[in-house]
């Protein structure tokens, strides 16, 4: 069972086999969540009693069969939305639902715009805020540039960007670059549309 409203669970629901294991894979990869694969809604009996912020992903299928019946198991979900999963080459650009022809990153992009949605209502941690000048290198340092760059860019010393970067780390617990990114996108300090997404998959 799980306990905590802030935990943050996705559930994947497809009958295809390939498409659940693919999706399982990349989220479990990239979000700091449990991921849940399932071939059939109503296997959710196996999770009673369930509670945190769920995303539950199925077909619109699945969710016509299902959805009442998902609802009532995870009634004491702190939070719960689900996202359509097309099976063909739909192209919708919603992040109400995710598509086949999506990449990895974008497919993680949609499910944590809805997971740090719930957080932003459940709670307001200013204690991670960044910094102006840290905002500035982040977007830097998203670009691909090197320290010295971004010292170079902002007419500061090396030293002080790594001080910076530092800082960025400490208050978001991320220390990659490709973390830090995922991060920028998220609290759209840059925009997913400027980053190259073949270098996130």
């Amino acid at each position: 069972m799980i306990s905590s409203h802030n935990r943050s669970i996705v559930i994947v629901i497809s009958s295809s086999d390939l498409v659940l294991a693919g999706l399982a894979e990349i989220l479990k990869g990239s979000l700091a969540s449990e991921v849940i694969a399932l071939h059939r809604g109503d296997e959710m009996i196996d999770y009673p009693k369930m509670d945190g912020n769920i995303v539950v992903i199925s077909t619109s299928e699945e969710y016509e069969k299902s959805g009442s019946f998902i609802r009532q198991i995870l009634f004491s979900a702190g939070h719960l939305q689900f996202l359509t999963l097309h099976l063909d080459t739909t192209t919708d650009y919603s992040n109400q639902s995710i598509n086949l022809s999506d990449t990895s990153a974008l497919i993680c992009y949609k499910v944590n715009e809805i997971l740090n949605s719930f957080l932003s209502v459940s709670s307001k941690d200013t204690d991670t805020e960044l910094t102006k000048r840290e905002i500035e290198v982040l977007q830097l340092l998203t670009k691909g540039y090197s320290n010295k760059e971004i010292a170079d860019q902002l007419f500061v010393s090396t030293h002080t960007v790594i001080s910076h970067r530092k800082n960025i780390s400490e208050k978001t617990g991320i220390k990659s670059a490709s973390g830090m990114t995922m991060y920028a996108i998220l609290k759209k300090i840059i925009d997913v549309g400027d980053i190259n997404q073949d270098d996130l998959i």
